[in-house]
C-alpha cells in the first residue's frame, strides 16, 4: 500500500468528513431536524470535486500498480470521476441532493389516516397480520399512498427529471445505466428477468391459490393478504415479546457464531415516536467505529428480523479493516444486504426460536417451515417494485398519473395481474427517493444467501449450519467480509460458487 499513501490520505479525509454528515443524517431520521446536513455534503462535495486528489487519482491509474493498489486506485477514480467532467454536472448533483433531503423530510414527518385517526406504519403492519376483515386490511394497505400526492407536489417528477438530466451529461444510457455502472454491475443483467420470471410464476402462483384458500377462502390472494396469510401460518409471528431486553437476546444469538457484539460500538433507536422515520436503517457512521440502527418497534416477535437484520449490517461494517478505507469503499451493496439477510433469516429457525415459545417449539418449527415455503413462493412479487424503480428514469413522469399508469404496467408485465385500485402505495418506499435502484440489491442479496448457505453444507457436508455455527462464521469471514471490495459482486458471486449469478435459486 506504499504506493498509493496519497490515495489513502484522500480516502482518509473522505471518511473524516463522511461520518459528519452520516451523523447529521441519523439526527434527521430520528428526530426530523435538519442541523446542516446539507452543508456536510457541500464539504465531502468539495474533496471530490478538488483537481489535485483528482490528478493524483489518475497518476496513480497510470502507474504499474500491484494489483490490489490498482483496485484501490480504481475504487476511487469510480468515486471521483462524474466530478471532473463538467461543473454543470456538479451543480445539478448538489440540486439532486438538496431536493432529495427535502423529499425524505416529507416521508419522515408523514403519518398515515386511518378511519379519521392518524397512524404509524407500525400499526398498518399489525392491521395487515392481524386483522380478519379483508375489507379493512384493505383500507390500512393503501392507507400507504396517502403520501404519494404530497410527495409529489413536493419535488418528486422534478428529482426524477434531475436524475435523467444527470445520467444525460455525464454520458450514460440513462440514470439507471449510470446507477449499475457507479455499483459495477452489469447495464444489461435485467434484460432477461421477465423472461425468466415468467417461467416461475406459474408454480408461485399455485402456492399462491393453495395458501389464499385455506386461509382467505378465496385463490385470488391479493397485497392486503400475504401478511395476514403469514401471520396465519405462523401465528408465533404476533406473539408479543418484551423487547425491553433485545439487546442480550440479539448479543446471545451472534456469539453462537463468535462475534460478541457488544465489543463494538452500536447504538439501537428501536421505538416509534413523532418526526422519527418509520423505516428500519442501519447508519454505518464510520466503518469498525461507529455504527447506529434505526428501527420501530411495537414489541412483536416478528421485529427480531428487524434487529436480526440491521444488526447484520452494523457487524459487517465491523468486520472489515478500518485501514482499508479505500477497499471498504468498493464494497458491494448486495452483499451488504445479503450478509444482513442471512440473520433475518434466523427468526425461523429453532436455533433462534426456542428462547420465546417454551414447550410449544415443536408447533412454532412446522409452523415456519410452511411459512418458509409460503415466502418462497411469494420472493417473485419483489420484482415489479425493483422494475419500477428502473422504469421511473426510462419513462416522461410529467404527472402523479404517469406514475400511476407507470406502476400498473409495470405490475401486468412482471405478475401478469390487473390493478386491485386506482391508486398503488409507491410513494411510501423510502429508495424512489433517496436510494434509486438500489432495491435489487435485497432480493439478490436473497438469492446470494441461498447461494452461501448451499456452498456452506456441500463444502462442510452438513445440513445443520447452527451445528457448526462456528465453522459458518469463520466462513462468511473469509469468503465474504475479507475479499470485500478486492472483487466486484458478479467477481466475488462466482469466486465463492464457481457459476455466475442467475435466478436458478428461486426454483428451488
Amino acid at each position: 500500500m506504499s504506493q498509493i499513501k496519497k490515495l489513502t490520505a484522500i480516502g482518509r479525509k473522505l471518511e473524516k468528513l463522511s461520518a459528519r454528515y452520516s451523523r447529521l443524517e441519523w439526527v434527521q431520521y430520528t428526530t426530523g431536524y435538519d442541523l446542516g446536513s446539507q452543508k456536510a455534503y457541500q464539504k465531502m462535495v468539495k474533496v471530490f470535486k478538488d483537481k489535485k486528489n483528482y490528478q493524483a487519482i489518475l497518476d496513480h491509474k497510470a502507474m504499474d500498480l500491484e494489483p490490489l493498489d490498482k483496485r484501490r486506485a480504481e475504487i476511487l477514480y469510480k468515486a471521483f470521476k462524474p466530478y471532473h467532467l463538467s461543473d454543470e454536472l456538479n451543480k445539478l448533483e448538489l440540486e439532486i441532493q438538496k431536493l432529495a433531503t427535502e423529499l425524505s423530510q416529507v416521508l419522515n414527518n408523514h403519518r398515515s389516516s386511518l378511519d379519521g385517526r392518524e397512524i404509524r406504519s407500525t400499526e398498518i403492519a399489525q392491521i395487515l397480520r392481524s386483522e380478519p376483515d379483508r375489507e379493512n386490511r384493505k383500507k390500512a394497505y393503501l392507507a400507504r399512498a396517502q403520501v404519494n400526492q404530497p410527495l409529489f407536489e413536493a419535488g418528486f417528477a422534478e428529482l426524477i427529471g434531475l436524475r435523467k438530466e444527470y445520467a444525460r451529461l455525464y454520458g450514460a444510457k440513462n440514470f439507471v445505466a449510470y446507477q449499475l455502472e457507479q455499483q459495477e454491475l452489469d447495464v444489461n443483467m435485467f434484460d432477461s428477468w421477465p423472461e425468466q420470471i415468467a417461467k416461475l410464476l406459474p408454480a408461485m402462483k399455485k402456492i399462491k391459490a393453495e395458501f389464499g384458500e385455506k386461509f382467505i377462502g378465496d385463490s385470488a390472494v391479493k397485497p392486503w393478504d400475504d401478511a395476514y396469510i403469514s401471520a396465519q401460518l405462523a401465528p408465533e409471528l404476533n406473539r408479543r415479546v418484551d423487547m425491553s431486553t433485545c439487546n442480550e437476546v440479539v448479543r446471545d444469538f451472534f456469539l453462537n457464531f463468535g462475534w460478541d457484539i457488544t465489543k463494538y460500538n452500536i447504538t439501537y433507536d428501536i421505538f416509534p415516536r413523532r418526526n422519527k422515520s418509520e423505516w428500519g436503517y442501519n447508519f454505518s457512521i464510520q466503518t469498525a467505529v461507529d455504527s447506529r440502527i434505526l428501527a420501530n418497534v411495537e414489541n412483536r416477535y416478528h421485529e427480531y428480523g428487524v434487529l436480526l437484520h440491521e444488526t447484520g449490517h452494523a457487524l459487517h461494517s465491523f468486520l472489515l479493516k478500518p485501514r482499508e478505507v479505500l477497499l471498504n469503499m468498493g464494497g458491494s451493496g448486495i452483499i451488504s444486504e445479503g450478509f444482513a439477510n442471512l440473520f433475518q433469516d434466523f427468526l425461523y429457525e429453532e436455533s433462534f426460536f426456542k428462547q420465546f415459545f417454551g414447550d410449544q417449539q415443536a408447533q412454532a418449527a412446522e409452523n415456519f417451515a410452511h411459512l418458509k415455503r409460503w415466502e418462497r413462493a411469494t420472493r417473485l412479487e419483489a420484482v415489479p417494485a425493483i422494475m419500477f424503480d428502473q422504469a421511473l428514469y426510462r419513462e416522461n413522469i410529467k404527472t402523479i398519473d404517469d406514475v400511476h399508469h407507470l406502476y400498473w404496467k409495470i405490475y401486468r408485465q412482471i405478475l401478469g395481474e390487473e390493478p386491485y385500485s386506482g391508486e398503488p402505495p409507491w410513494g411510501f418506499r423510502i429508495h424512489h427517493t433517496t436510494h434509486p435502484i438500489y432495491l435489487h440489491n435485497y432480493f439478490m442479496g436473497d438469492l446470494t444467501c441461498d447461494m452461501l448457505r448451499e456452498v456452506f453444507k456441500k463444502r462442510h457436508k452438513t445440513n445443520d449450519i447452527m451445528a457448526q455455527a462456528k465453522k459458518f462464521g469463520k466462513f462468511l469471514l473469509d469468503e465474504v467480509i475479507k475479499p470485500s471490495g478486492t472483487y466486484t459482486y458478479p467477481e466475488l458471486y462466482q469466486r465463492v460458487s464457481g457459476e455466475e449469478f442467475s435466478l436458478k435459486y428461486l426454483a428451488e
